[in-house]
């Protein structure tokens, strides 16, 4: 769990921050059949209807909850939501690979962020 909380930050930092992306809201409710799941982070407030998972192998290894991932899923593919999901080695390794995929996206949904490369991929 400890690496959960510190990853997810490492996401602020590394992808957010460092590439100058709007920071997302963090921990957003969202009703799956029913059900309140937390999404990690989502792009709503900057006109962009993009949800981002921080998905931890660990949590996601059952068959009841992959099953559930995939309501998840398709219940944001139904209300219109784009969904990009990572796992703690994208965001460790690859953090610039992450934000331009993040982007992509905010583009995409008529979004122009002063992103700006990091010292690692500029």
């Amino acid at each position: 769990m400890v690496r959960s909380r510190c990853w997810k930050a490492e996401y602020v930092l590394k992808v957010e921050q460092a590439h100058g992306l709007p920071a997302g809201t963090r921990q957003v409710p969202f009703a799956v059949d029913g059900v309140v799941l937390w999404e990690d982070v989502a792009y709503d407030d900057v006109g962009s209807r993009l949800t981002v998972r921080l998905d931890g192998r660990q949590f996601h290894t059952t068959s009841r909850i992959a099953f559930r991932d995939r309501r998840r899923d398709n219940a944001a593919e139904l209300a219109g939501r784009s969904r990009l999901v990572y796992g703690w080695n994208e965001v460790h390794t690859d953090a610039c690979g992450v934000a331009a995929e993040v982007l992509q996206v905010l583009r995409r949904s008529g979004f122009e962020p002063q992103s700006k490369p990091c010292r690692s991929c500029g």
